[in-house]
């Protein structure tokens, strides 16, 4: 969880947030934790906003590849986006990578 502070540290707010490091499993916990149906995913250096996930994506998911990082979903969504845009099927053809898989989405 991460701490957002003004420059004068004036207001104090506690944001929820995910890393595309995190799992699905324990993207979930945190949902569950919070009572959260959807969740900011920020970049870990910078803090830059990348996406949001929602627990229905993750829970697509989590029975069988619950250690899958939540960067693979982004690159799954960002690819489902794009078939969206240019091929005629939409996003229903769009596929989770493999456990493991090296890909990334910038």
């Amino acid at each position: 969880m991460a701490t957002c502070r003004t420059r004068n540290s004036a207001l104090i707010s506690g944001a929820v947030t995910l890393f595309p490091s995190d799992t699905v499993l324990a993207s979930l916990q945190v949902m569950q934790r919070y009572g959260l149906a959807v969740l900011p995913v920020v970049d870990e250096e910078r803090g830059e906003l990348l996406a949001e996930v929602t627990e229905a994506e993750l829970c697509r998911v989590a029975a069988r590849l619950p250690l899958l990082r939540v960067a693979e979903i982004l690159t799954a969504k960002a690819l489902a986006a794009e078939e969206g845009m240019t091929g005629p099927g939409g996003s229903r053809g769009a596929r989770l990578p493999a456990e493991g898989s090296p890909v990334w989405l910038h």
